[in-house]
């Protein structure tokens, strides 16, 4: 028995002597290829590297910021231009924040005589307001269209000029006229603008230095319970003052933007209204539908909207 055990144990010893050498060929096998991965990521992959599959690809163009190379200003800063910050399917559109910004409003004279031009104005979509004259070949249909966009709409009403030689057109009224024919020409004027909330005068820098005729002009304006603004056409003007003896809402135009029709002039007074506004608070300009003055307020609309507040006209009115 005893010698049985003994040749047992002796083949045992034999086969774990056979097996060890295999354990560690084993161990070195694995350490070597652990040490070979390590040196190839190191070496041609480098730390941080992604190899970059399509599915990556398209992964990272969707959803991650593309950084163009850095550039120098003009001062000598180095600028990181960053696109794409979002998905495209998120872009939206920033408005310039409004609140803090001084209000503006501009108002568009002299509508109705001009079909294409006025609807192009109105189409602006920049919050203006609209003055139409009475009796034009188109105050109606832009009358409607502006009142759709829900715009403020004014009667641009006819006032004597002081030189003979400006005719301000159908509906006029006359310091030579009574009290009662002045009362009445304003209320059939405010007839064919039924959709006015308000009044500004055309012309009249002789009409609106004569209280009495002032006075008769404005007592229509009152019952209706709409609102005056003085064009300010004259410096001797009374219409604002009397506008506010009577109770009536009313205010006066600071910046006539396009006496002169030429896109960098207008630009110069939108400058001028903004200007106004900083100073203020609040400034009233007023253009008239001109191919140029369309032009420009088309070209600055983002630079203007992000200097000011444009607002109704109504807003800025004061008792």
């Amino acid at each position: 028995m005893t010698k049985k055990k003994t040749k047992r144990k002796k083949k045992k010893t034999r086969k774990n002597r056979n097996f060890k050498p295999f354990i560690w060929g084993f161990f070195f096998c694995f350490l070597l290829g652990i040490t070979l991965a390590g040196t190839v990521y190191f070496i041609f992959l480098a730390p941080g590297t992604i190899l970059k599959t399509p599915e990556a690809k398209s992964a990272k163009s969707q959803n991650s910021p593309v950084y163009k190379p850095l550039k120098k200003s003009p001062h000598g800063e180095y600028i990181e231009d960053v696109v794409n910050l979002e998905p495209a399917h998120s872009k939206q559109k920033i408005e310039p924040n409004t609140s803090t910004k001084p209000k503006v409003a501009i108002l568009i004279d002299d509508m109705g005589n001009n079909h294409k031009i006025g609807k192009e104005m109105i189409d602006l979509d920049m919050g203006l307001s609209f003055a139409f004259l009475p009796f034009t070949p188109h105050t109606q249909d832009l009358m409607n269209l502006a009142s759709a966009h829900n715009y403020d709409i004014l009667l641009h009403l006819p006032m004597e000029a002081t030189a003979n030689k400006w005719d301000p057109g159908p509906g006029t009224i006359t310091t030579a006229m009574s009290q009662n024919a002045i009362t009445l020409q304003v209320l059939k004027n405010l007839l064919d603008v039924p959709k006015a909330i308000g009044v500004n005068n055309h012309m009249g820098s002789k009409f609106t230095s004569d209280r009495a005729s002032m006075q008769a002009a404005l007592t229509p304006i009152k019952k209706r319970h709409l609102f005056f603004l003085d064009s300010m056409t004259s410096s001797t003007s009374i219409a604002y003052e009397t506008a506010k003896e009577l109770g009536i809402k009313t205010g006066r135009r600071d910046i006539f933007l396009d006496n002169d029709q030429n896109g960098a002039k207008i630009k110069a007074q939108l400058k001028k209204l903004i200007k106004r506004a900083k100073k203020n608070g609040i400034a009233i300009g007023i253009g008239h539908p001109y191919p140029a003055t369309l032009a420009t307020l088309k070209k600055e609309e983002w630079w203007l909207k992000n200097q000011v507040n444009i607002v109704r006209i109504s807003e800025l009115m004061k008792d």
